[in-house]
Order: C-alpha cells, then sequence, then structure tokens
C-alpha cells in the first residue's frame, strides 16, 4: 500500500512538472524562434545592401550600365520583397565626374513618390529635383578639375555631405546608396557612399 501511495505520489508530481515547465519551454522556443527571424532578416537585408552596390560596381566602367543595372536591381529586390510580405525602398544617385569640367548626378528613386532632391554643390550651385517613384533622373554641375568639392544631398530627413576630389583628365565615379526593408516591426535602414576610379 505504502509503494502504490509512493508511486501514486511520483506520478502525480511528475505530470504537475512536466506542465508547469510545459510554458516555460514554449516561450523559450518562441524566443529562439523570433532571434532566428531577425538574425534571418538581419541577413537578407545586408545581402540586397551589398548587392545594390554590387550592381554598380561590377558595371563600374560604363555609367549608362551602372545607371541601369542598380535600377534593374532595385526592381528585382522590391518585386521579391513583395513576394515575401516586406517593404524594400531604395535611392541611388551615381556622380560621374568628366575630367574636363562637367559633373552628372543621376537619380534611381525607388524611395517614394515625388521625392524632393535638394544637391547643393560646393555652396555655390544647387538644384532640386522632384523626382517621381521608379524614376531615373539628372543633373549637371560644373566645376574646375583640380579641387576638392563638397556635394550637399538633402530628402526627407537626411542630409549628406560628399567630398569629391577631382583630378584634370581622370574621371571620378561615386556611388550613394540609400536601402531599407521593413518587416513588421522590423525596419533596417544603411546609407552608404563610395567612390570608383
Amino acid at each position: 500500500m505504502k509503494g502504490e501511495a509512493f508511486l501514486l505520489a511520483a506520478v502525480i508530481i511528475s505530470v504537475a512538472l512536466v506542465a508547469m515547465l510545459q510554458p516555460m519551454r514554449s516561450e523559450y522556443l518562441v524566443k529562439q524562434k523570433q532571434l532566428l527571424q531577425n538574425e534571418f532578416f538581419s541577413d537578407i537585408f545586408e545581402n540586397i545592401f551589398n548587392e545594390v552596390k554590387n550592381s554598380i560596381y561590377f558595371s563600374y566602367d560604363n555609367f549608362e550600365s551602372m545607371i541601369l543595372n542598380s535600377y534593374d536591381f532595385l526592381n528585382f529586390s522590391q518585386k521579391i520583397a513583395n513576394q515575401k510580405s516586406m517593404n524594400f525602398k531604395g535611392l541611388v544617385l551615381i556622380l560621374k565626374a568628366d575630367g574636363a569640367n562637367e559633373i552628372n548626378i543621376t537619380i534611381v528613386n525607388f524611395l517614394s513618390d515625388n521625392l524632393q532632391l535638394n544637391l547643393t554643390f560646393n555652396n555655390t550651385q544647387s538644384s532640386i529635383l522632384i523626382s517621381p517613384i521608379y524614376s531615373i533622373n539628372s543633373t549637371n554641375f560644373s566645376y574646375t578639375p583640380g579641387n576638392i568639392y563638397t556635394l550637399i544631398i538633402r530628402y526627407k530627413n537626411t542630409e549628406s555631405n560628399v567630398e569629391i576630389s577631382t583630378e584634370s583628365n581622370k574621371q571620378i565615379y561615386i556611388a550613394y546608396v540609400d536601402v531599407s526593408l521593413e518587416r513588421l516591426e522590423d525596419i533596417k535602414r544603411k546609407i552608404e557612399y563610395f567612390f570608383m576610379l
């Protein structure tokens, strides 16, 4: 009789412990799943950002190809993100100094409709571009080779300064990339510019 009571008590205690620990285990598994999803989301974002840059790098010797490749990749990224219930936005500016006296700045807008982009070149020349979404626009500035210039880029709540060192008879390319990706409450955004000589 004592043995049966002991076994019955052990079974009841075991069942109670399992019942108490099960919710803790479920919470742990849910947290682990969220951590893995967040890490995966971060990896996806970094991959997209790096591929946007690569789409420009791979065609750096051809200005028109840089523009078209970045447009195509932004378009592709947005379509795939939409299929995965994510919101993708991007803006690419590609600057080409021709080595003589003209700088062309081309904008690829996947950021917002009627984006107002204020460009100020060396505090002397400025251009305001109103760019529809999914469009390519450009503007030009004049310069004297051999000098260092500053380009101020303003849009929405963002301002960036890009220093441009020019040389005579040498083309210079600069790319400015602003990419964001949203999923539920997660938002990743990165802005970077880089030179290609």
